[in-house]
């Protein structure tokens, strides 16, 4: 199996997992190419360019699951015979293997994940993945066989085609030339003397926008010479009408009038012999369009730095033995994720202007600052050793440091590598710094995103006091049934503070919904019911918190399976998101609203003993009534 020509592509929604997927693929495949994704729709993207031979793809996402992102994959001509492996925490039971079967799964993998299992199932799929292509091509000849038996039909439209073709350029160029004298702003005579020498003669006719343009009125311009009303033309204007008068064909030229400060199209022809009539007009807006649309081919619009496609040219142009050594710095924003799903897209947005600006303050003018993806950024640094390199990346990071959006501090993952000699492959070195980079992320990552969970919730609390009382007593409870259901003292730890974070994806709810007084309207309650999901977003970002992330999701599952976001049944649900729905149902009936009064505590009792079976499971309220109550 040759390993340097394989490529995989791993799609899931915790950068974590990515990076634990991409390490155990190079440690069996180590010339292969890994691509991420963290979201269906990029996935689907690079598969569609990259064409992997196999997928790893994660089952709960946002937005797309993977069962979705699946059928949509075997949906298409060019994704269709790509292996995919579900790679998911779900557990492996019945109902989820068919489901991964229906949707065009080749295989399932559960995390954790086993290194050899994950080894052997890759090289099975490769070996699929190549049948296929091997299908494939057998299709592919007999679609040129069926190409060649057209090929001359297809060749004599094309004489054809380029016969009307070349009538319609004649035509365009006729109606362009008309076109041009009728919206000229001037029209400027030039005779030719005895001697073949042009002289510079009079305007003959100067239309209004002419006059708007330069304050000039035609009576001070009629009579005139074109050198005395621009002197900016007068250093060209021999070379241009000598070419006209040799080769007798229309001249076309643009110049920058420094008096005007405006461009111009100058057009010249010779209507009659030892005649040249010159048309002259402004063209500034388009000068100025074209200006603009070559900045945005080359500069991402939102940070300002280049853009990739720029990079890529610039990388092949710079990458030569005069520019040794070479450093390349790959970078990386810790936890943009969690700022755009927690605070909000604008916040991320600013976050990135500002590492942009962090990292363009510490370049030089020679060097090269592009935006790569949603949140890398790459620099190539000309003519800088690996000493060099390392200081700037000090720079950029103390400069970080120092810097923060709101209450939000923010960190970049920095690596580099140095190319020093000319035959080392500049992909590879580019492999190494990104390789070096993602070491550093899995330690600074977990460390910002831990500081962002926390800053998330206290921007809750303070969004509404009702709920940070409210959490509280929620993970109170929760402890204290975890407790009388004999859990470990890790697992009543793991529950509690589920309990205390259970509404985290609130956050992203306006809090004139969350602090509103009456009850609410059908839209209000939708957004309402987001918040699990939101939740879940938030919390799957951080792998200290990833366990969570599920419970959150879970807790507004019922027992019935009536309940949201997944329709979950008895015990599809978490055990723990199971307290969380009992906790959360109780303290909710018992706590006094504006529009009402809370229940008593025999009320909600009563309430919770006839919703057993239904909405909650029936041990957990069993648990709660009989021994958790007795002692509050």
């Amino acid at each position: 199996m040759e390993n340097r020509s394989l490529k995989f592509l791993a799609i899931d929604d915790n950068q974590d997992n990515l990076i634990t997927l991409r390490a155990l693929i190079r440690e069996a495949f180590p010339e292969a190419q890994v691509y991420t994704a963290t979201n269906g729709i990029k996935g689907i993207a690079i598969a569609r360019e990259e064409d992997p031979d196999v997928i790893l793809l994660d089952i709960v996402m946002p937005g797309m699951d993977g069962f979705e992102v699946c059928q949509k994959l075997k949906a298409e001509e060019s994704t269709k015979e790509i292996p995919v492996v579900f790679v998911t925490a779900i557990k492996g039971d019945r109902e989820h293997r068919i489901l991964a079967l229906e949707s065009g799964a080749e295989a399932f993998l559960a995390k954790p994940i086993d290194e050899s299992e994950l080894t052997a199932q890759i090289r099975a799929m490769v070996k699929i993945k190549a049948a296929n292509r091997q299908k494939q091509d057998e299709q592919g000849r007999l679609a040129l066989m069926v190409a060649e038996k057209t090929a001359e039909l297809e060749k004599a439209h094309s004489q054809t085609i380029q016969l009307l073709e070349s009538l319609k350029v004649s035509e365009e160029k006729n109606r362009r030339l008309i076109t041009q004298m009728e919206q000229g702003l001037a029209v400027h005579e030039l005779l030719i003397d005895g001697a073949g020498k042009a002289l510079d003669c009079n305007f003959l006719y100067v239309n209004a926008s002419f006059e708007r343009l330069t304050n000039l009125k035609s009576r001070e311009v009629l009579g005139k010479t074109l050198t005395e009303i621009m002197p900016d033309s007068k250093d060209f204007l021999v070379e241009k009408y000598a070419q006209l008068i040799a080769t007798r064909e229309s001249v076309r030229y643009e110049k920058y009038f420094k008096q005007f400060e405006k461009y111009f199209e100058v057009v010249a022809y010779s209507p009659e012999p030892q005649q040249v009539a010159v048309i002259i007009s402004d063209i500034t807006e388009r000068k100025q369009t074209e200006e603009r649309i070559r900045y945005l081919s080359n500069h991402d619009y939102l940070t300002g730095v280049f853009n990739r496609r720029y990079y890529e040219e610039a990388l092949a142009s710079i990458d030569t033995e005069d520019n040794l050594p070479l450093s390349l710095v790959i970078s990386d924003v810790n936890g943009l994720k969690l700022v755009n799903e927690s605070f909000g897209h604008a916040v991320g947005d600013e976050l990135l202007k500002k590492v942009a600006g962090v990292i363009r303050e510490a370049c030089r003018e020679q060097d090269v600052v592009a935006r790569l993806s949603g949140d890398e950024f790459v620099i190539l640094l000309p003519k800088t050793d690996e000493m060099q390199a390392a200081k700037m990346v000090r720079q950029m990071r103390g400069a970080a440091q120092q810097q923060s959006v709101g209450a939000i501090d923010f960190s970049i993952s920095f690596g580099y590598e140095t190319k020093t000699m000319s035959d080392q492959n500049i992909q590879e070195v580019l492999k190494n710094a990104e390789d070096n980079m993602y070491r550093h992320k899995l330690y600074e990552s977990a460390s910002i995103k831990n500081k962002t969970i926390d800053l998330i919730m206290n921007t809750l609390y303070e969004k509404s006091s009702r709920e940070m009382l409210h959490s509280k007593r929620v993970s109170d409870i929760c402890e204290k049934i975890a407790a009388k259901m004999n859990f470990d003292q890790d697992d009543i730890s793991q529950v509690k503070a589920a309990g205390l974070i259970h509404d985290i994806g609130k956050m992203g709810i306006d809090e004139k919904i969350l602090n509103k007084p009456g009850g609410l309207d059908p839209d209000e309650w939708k957004k309402i019911q987001r918040h699990p999901e939101i939740g879940y977003r938030i919390l799957s970002s951080s792998s200290e918190f990833s366990e969570l992330a599920r419970y959150v999701l879970e807790h507004q599952e019922r027992w019935d399976g009536k309940g949201y976001p997944k329709q979950l049944i008895g015990n599809e649900i978490s055990i723990q998101a199971r307290i969380i729905g009992v906790a959360d149902a109780y303290d909710a009936m018992t706590c006094d609203r504006a529009y009402r009064k809370g229940l008593s505590v025999a009320e909600a009792v009563d309430e919770i003993r006839k919703c057993a079976g239904t909405q909650f499971d029936p041990h957990v309220a069993r648990v709660f009534i009989e021994k958790v109550l007795t002692e509050i």
